[in-house]
């Protein structure tokens, strides 16, 4: 991944609670470190930061995740993910992260697709408009937007 294409970064420290027996992060953990990374992306591109927004207004769900481990962090590592959106479909959009040391070593990187849910209908439909238009204000031309 080119790390250069990453506009966005949200702060970590690893948390006791992050932790297994062998006193590194367990693996599911980075998943939960991404997702929040993801949200606050959303949020900081322009989506509004209310309790039911994700739930009731705007479901977006995970229908894939790859994930790729290089180094264990361990309790109280401060870390960083790294998010980005490589591409928008016709309701999905393809996010990148890149969890990496303070220092810049990476720990994991992941790919993931989440697709958009009318929360009434519960049925896959079109990204609202006003989300594409989010995504392409920040990311510009690092980002792919293919109809399909």
């Amino acid at each position: 991944m080119d790390l250069s294409k990453f506009k966005h970064s949200y702060p970590g420290e690893v948390k006791f609670s992050d932790v297994d027996s062998f006193g590194v992060v367990h693996n599911i953990q980075y998943l939960y470190w991404i997702e929040w990374a993801r949200t606050q992306y959303l949020f900081d591109i322009g989506m509004p930061k209310t309790t039911d927004f994700f739930s009731k207004k705007f479901p977006l769900m995970t229908v894939h995740s790859r994930i790729d481990y290089f180094n264990s962090a361990r309790f109280t590592d401060e870390y960083n993910v790294k998010t980005r959106v490589a591409f928008v479909k016709h309701s999905s959009i393809g996010f990148e992260n890149v969890v990496n040391f303070k220092n810049g070593q990476n720990i994991a990187k992941c790919e993931g697709v989440l697709v958009y849910v009318n929360a009434e209908t519960k049925k896959v439909e079109r990204l609202p408009d006003v989300l594409r238009r989010l995504i392409k204000q920040f990311e510009g031309d690092n980002c792919k937007f293919l109809e399909s």
